[in-house]
């Protein structure tokens, strides 16, 4: 027969095993998507400029590029010229109590 202590050392070792294993695990897939992430280059590439003055200034929508849903209204462009708000009016009234 196995004694009770034997049983829970052998669960406490399973459990440490397993946790080793699934951080080495972690670890291994964040070393991975570290060199296939390419680096981020001060001066661009060479070329690309043209390429993106081009696009349009509205986000990438590809729903809405394919006709599913409709395109989102830029809210920044329907505001006044001169960046005025108007703010809502409040009652110049004393409280009631």
């Amino acid at each position: 027969m196995v004694e009770p202590r034997q049983s829970a050392v052998y669960r406490i070792q399973v459990g440490v095993v397993g946790l080793v294993v699934v951080l080495l695990f972690v670890t291994l897939a964040s070393m991975v998507l570290e060199r296939v992430r390419p680096a981020p280059q001060a001066g661009g590439v060479p070329g690309t400029a043209a390429l993106t003055a081009g696009k349009d200034a509205t986000p990438d929508e590809p729903l809405a590029e394919l006709g599913v849903t409709p395109v989102a209204k830029d809210v920044t462009a329907q505001q006044p010229a001169n960046g005025a708000a108007q703010a809502p009016r409040r009652s110049t009234a004393a409280p009631q109590r």
